[in-house]
This record gives C-alpha cells, structure tokens and sequence, in this order.
C-alpha cells in the first residue's frame, strides 16, 4: 500500500494526529505543545529543509566550549529558552509541581521497543535527533514537545519499527497470524500491543478506531501490511510517546495520578524504560502495592543502575570528554574513553557496592582506573583495569579529582579555574550563574614559564572594580582549587616550572566562609556544609521530575547529611516525595 494512502487512512480513520496533541483525543495537551496547529496528521511531505529549533533537533551533550572562560554557559536554555536555572534549596516542605505530559527520550523510546517487541532489537533504525541538554545538564525536560522536525523523524522511526515487526518476527510476536490472520487477529494485536505502548488498556472507541483502520488497509493489501501501518499508528500516538503525568481531580486543589500513570512513572526513572507485563498489570488491577518495594527491585537490576548513572552523566557532564582533544597531549586520546569507564567504575563501587553518600563521593581517596590510565595519571596500577587504587596525598580525592571531570571542564590548551568553579558555585552550592556581560573581553593565550593559569585569569578576572571581577570573584577562586590538574586532568607539582597557588575562599556559602588550599580541602569542606546536600537533593528531584520548579524532592537531604542514608537509597525515595504521585490543579 502507498505511503500517501496510508496517510489518507490515518488522517481519516484514527483522526488524533501527533501533532495535533492529546487535545485531540480527549486529553490535555502538553505544556507548550503545538496542539491544535496541526490538521490531525503526521506531514507526510518529503520536504525536511527547516532547521528546526535547539529542543528540535537535539544535541549530543555540552560541548568542551559549552562554557567559555568568561563563565557564560552557552549550552542550550533549560526549559524552552528560560535563562540558566537556580535551584532553590531552602525548603520548610516539599511541594507539589504541575500535571505534565512528558515526551519520551530517544534513549527512552529505544528501550520501550525493544521491550515491547524483544524479537526485532537491532533489525530497526532510530531516525529520532539526540535529546537537547538544558542548563541542568539533563536532557529529559519536561518541557520538551514534538515538532515538525522530530514528527518526521518519528514517522521513518515508526516506518523502520514496522517493517521489522511485520517481518520474520510477526509469527513469534503474533502467533495467530500464521493461522487466522484476521480481524480477530488484529484485534488480538491492537488490545495486547496497543496496551504496552499506550501503558494501559485501549477504550472501546480506540479499539474500534485502529480496528476501522485495519479493515480499510486489508481492502487495500495483505494482512501483514495492514498490520504494519497499524504498527506505525500506535507508535505515533501522543499516547505512546508523551507519558502522561495528568491524574484525576480530586476536588481540593490536587489531582491523584492513576495507577497507570504511577506505573509509567517508577518504570522510567528507575529502568529508563516501559512498565513491565507484571507491573502494568498491577496498574491493571488498580494496586501497585509499597512503591518503595517496586523501586528498591528495580534498582537492583542492571537496567536500575544505568537509570542513576543516567543522572550522573548529566549532573557531572563528563561523558563529552570522549568526543574532545588536547593538542598538547599526545597520550590524551588513547585513554579519553577509559576517564568516561573510570568514573561509572567508581559510581558503580561507592554508591551501589558501598552504599555511599554525598560525603563519600566528594572524599574518597580512591579511583578505579584502567592500567593505561593509571599510567597517564602517574597511580599505581591497578589489579585488573578500574579495580581501585589509593591516590598518593596531593593527589585529589572523590569524582571532582577523576579525569573525566577535570579534563571535560578545561580548555583545549590549559585548565580552566572558570569552568571548575562554575560548576562548584552552581551545582554544589546551587548558587545562581550570573548574566553575561555585553562586552566580554578575551583572555590571553597561555604563556607557560612565564604566568600561570591562575595569574593570567586574575589580570583579567581580578582587576578590581571591573565588571569582570563582579562575577569572577565568586567562582575563580573555587576553580584555583583545582589548579594542580592540567588540562588532560594529569596531575602537575609546578606548571612550567612555576609554584602553583592552589589556596582560595568561598565568601558565598551557608554557615561562613570556607577557605582551602587544594582540591582535597576545598571537598573536604564542601562535605561539611549544609548546602551541598540540599543542593544535590534539587538535582535529584531536577532529574527525576524534569522540572527546576522548587522544592519537589527535600525530603530526605538532612538524612543525606547525616550519613544515614546513600544516594542510591536517596534516588529511590524520590518515590516518596508527594510530587510522585500528585498534581496541584493550576
């Protein structure tokens, strides 16, 4: 069957359009979505020109120049086009975010097909763009919705996953079809596969639609063909792609999610994927029973550690220092990669295999490189690659001293007190990034033997009274800290020959100032302030609930600071928070 009759079927049998939103099939349309400026279906033109917005097309991840060495993050806005986040720590409560549709990521759709169809993993294309990356470091905003662009994308995507459902696969997923390939085949079909995608049972009315639309495609071609393009129709639906996290007004001031949005809700934060048979049939029978059972499972399995790797891999932003050079290293790139396993090594040992927290990973002495990389370090080498190794005194200590970290927010040619700062000011201690000024002037190349880094950043940054100096004086000093650590994230005595001053003070902090000479000081006393753990309790809850709206995950920081509970423990009380499974009505 053509592809241009196909769509004359979609637009006149199943009506509800991707683009055209839930709105159109009786459900409120996402925030920010482009509901009703759609006729119903996808474009089905061959015209694919436009370049689409940043949310459109996506990007891979921050680029090594995301952060210029003013300070200005250029990396896309969090939240359609909002100016970078602050986070808000200070919260007596938790509180109660708004009723969302959530667009699933690429990562997420992959994961939900192969789920559903196990038979075809790797006979299919993901035509999907990689999602963008807010100011958060994340890239599973709530805000994101489905434009022109991606709606194409997500056709060929749906095109490619029918093909091969429809293929030698279809009589292992559809056994009837080699018997009775008919309406009650189909049917059959639609209810059971339909059911997986839409994350709870089709109403009659859907079931009638789709089967309306298998009867018109079998006049026009075989049954696996109508089954395909049966296939392509649910995986375009709003109700397969966008999560619903709507629930039902309970007429003071909340809407209680059902049991199916809460299912769809714990199966991807925790597994990064679609419910299970036997969890979406506890949502079924309306009893998902203890929450913190289910995720304590999941998060046991493989699928669960990735999920919160996931989120670390957005909070730390280290993975791109796989895709980034450093000339004046030769040794650099054969051991990039080995600094993106060494981090998820360590991840792995102090927060699933130790039960770590906050404090741990901020100050254990230890790393887990391979003997390549414990090599281009100077460590000892370790038993079998990224087993652990003691770092020697000087050495740094936790995730902040790994070269994942260090090397990913440096320059190209030398380190960056800039970048390492920010990111201590901003995502340790949830302080806001400051506007970038019109006239920002450049910082001169490196003159080794002659300045350090630190001084070539205080002639610039440090003139008192500059505009420069307004803003850098914040988070400079916090990146001297680091200044041990080259721009490969090799340690370094001296640099060129010269003494280098790793000393600095933190004057914006809860509690007083906090002053250091080293990485190893400055984590050490980060580790005893207040902030840090709010401050990661509001990146948790940023990237379990895909929203800067404040205070939807507190609960369990002050336990995060006393040591009583570890992060994994506190990732999976996000279940917890009343934000999981309610709505304020707005």
């Amino acid at each position: 069957m053509k592809r241009s009759v196909w769509m004359m079927l979609v637009r006149g049998t199943l009506g509800c359009g991707l683009l055209a939103g839930l709105a159109a099939c009786g459900e409120q349309a996402p925030k920010g979505s482009e509901a009703g400026e759609d006729d119903g279906g996808v474009d089905d033109s061959d015209d694919d020109d436009s370049e689409g917005s940043g949310e459109e097309a996506g990007t891979e991840g921050p680029a090594e120049d995301d952060v210029d060495d003013s300070g200005a993050d250029t990396s896309v806005a969090d939240e359609g086009g909002e100016d970078p986040v602050h986070l808000e720590v200070d919260c007596p409560e938790p509180k109660l975010g708004e009723p969302v549709l959530r667009l699933l990521t690429r990562e997420e759709f992959t994961n939900t097909v192969n789920d559903i169809f196990p038979a075809i993993a790797g006979q299919w294309q993901n035509a999907l763009p990689a999602n963008s990356v807010s100011h958060t470091g994340f890239d599973n905003s709530a805000g994101t919705v489905m434009g022109n662009q991606n709606a194409q994308k997500l056709l060929e995507t749906a095109e490619s996953v029918a093909d091969a459902v429809t293929g030698t696969a279809l009589a292992n997923l559809l056994p009837c079809s080699t018997a009775a390939a008919d309406a009650a085949c189909a049917t059959e079909f639609i209810a059971s596969y339909g059911r997986r995608l839409f994350r709870r049972p089709l109403t009659a009315a859907e079931q009638e639609r789709y089967l309306a639309f298998f009867d018109s495609a079998l006049a026009q071609s075989d049954f696996a063909t109508a089954i395909k393009w049966i296939t392509v129709g649910l995986l375009q639906s709003p109700f397969a792609v966008y999560r619903s996290e709507i629930g039902i007004d309970m007429g003071n001031g909340t809407r209680q999610l059902t049991p199916h949005e809460i299912a769809t809700e714990l199966a991807y934060l925790y597994t990064s994927s679609t419910p299970s048979e036997a969890l979406l049939a506890a949502a079924d029978a309306g009893n998902l029973g203890d929450l913190r059972v289910l995720v304590d499972e999941m998060l046991a399995t493989e699928r669960g550690r990735a999920a919160l790797q996931r989120f670390f891999e957005g909070y730390l932003s280290y993975t791109s220092v796989a895709s980034v050079g450093r000339p004046a290293i030769s040794e650099f790139t054969n051991v990039n990669r080995d600094m993106v396993a060494e981090t998820r090594a360590f991840i792995d040992a102090v927060v699933f295999e130790q039960g770590g927290g906050l404090r741990e990973l901020l100050t254990t002495p230890t790393t887990h490189p391979s003997t390549a990389l414990a090599a281009y370090y100077g460590l000892p080498a370790p038993a079998t690659d990224y087993a652990a190794v003691e770092r020697p005194d000087g050495y740094g200590v936790g995730v902040f001293s790994q070269g994942s970290f260090l090397a990913a927010h440096a320059s190209s040619d030398a380190s960056s007190p800039t970048r390492r700062g920010l990111f201590a000011y901003t995502k340790l201690m949830c302080m806001p990034e400051p506007p970038l000024p019109n006239d920002v002037p450049q910082l001169s190349s490196p003159q080794p033997g002659v300045y350090t880094t630190r001084q070539r950043y205080e002639m610039l940054h440090g003139q008192l009274g500059s505009t420069c100096a307004a803003c850098h004086s914040l988070f400079d000093p916090i990146g001297f800290a680091f200044e041990h650590f080259d721009e490969g994230g090799r340690y370094r005595a001296t640099e060129a020959g010269l003494p280098i001053d790793a000393t600095g003070t933190i004057r914006a902090l809860q509690g007083g100032e906090l002053s250091f000479d080293g990485v190893e000081e400055l984590m050490i006393g980060l580790a005893e302030n207040r902030v840090v753990y709010q401050c990661f309790s509001a990146y948790l809850g940023t990237f379990a609930f895909g929203t800067t709206t404040s205070c939807l995950a507190p609960s369990h920081a002050a336990e995060l600071e006393a040591g009583t509970i570890g992060i994994a423990e506190a990732f999976a009380a996000l279940s917890q928070e009343p934000h999981f499974t309610t709505r304020a009505v707005r």
